[in-house]
């Protein structure tokens, strides 16, 4: 439960792979998009993307997150959605940014490799064997959360 006199905060954190090949111009559409909507409506997060697959956390009000998640949904441009994580928090885990970004030309050798040996992990969680799931998913985000805002 949220403190007193405080909005209660939600997190959703999903990946997706993009529809065909994403150039580097319209990922830039994405995120300005992103960041007017996001800062208008409260929210927060990371978006990460890398050999076609993207992974975002979205943080903010129920309503805010769970339209956002809708809008996500409808874009065309990415498909295999898997939500992996939805649920309230108490603080944001990358309050920083309405989208915090780290191109993959940024990431680190283990942050690179840990992303390609997430997605099988990921992709079974969704299929139900979710166990090793939360540890290895906030292991590997936390490597982020010193990020400055792009």
């Amino acid at each position: 439960m949220a403190p007193s006199g405080s909005l209660p905060l939600h997190r959703l954190i999903y990946t997706s792979s993009s529809i065909g090949v994403l150039r580097a111009d319209e990922l830039d559409r994405i995120l300005l998009r992103a960041k007017a909507f996001n800062a208008a409506a409260g929210i927060t997060g990371l978006l990460l993307f890398h050999e076609g697959s993207f992974l975002q956390v979205i943080e903010g009000s129920p309503a805010g997150v769970l339209s956002l998640m809708e809008r996500i949904r409808r874009d065309r441009r990415h498909g295999n959605l898997i939500q992996l994580e939805s649920r309230p928090c108490l603080t944001r885990a990358f309050p920083g940014s309405p989208v915090a970004y780290v191109a993959p030309r940024n990431f680190t050798a283990t942050q690179r490799n840990e992303f390609s040996e997430f997605l099988p992990v990921a992709r079974r969680g969704a299929s139900g064997d979710a166990q090793a799931l939360p540890g290895h998913l906030w292991s590997f985000l936390s490597s982020f959360q010193r990020i400055e805002a792009a």
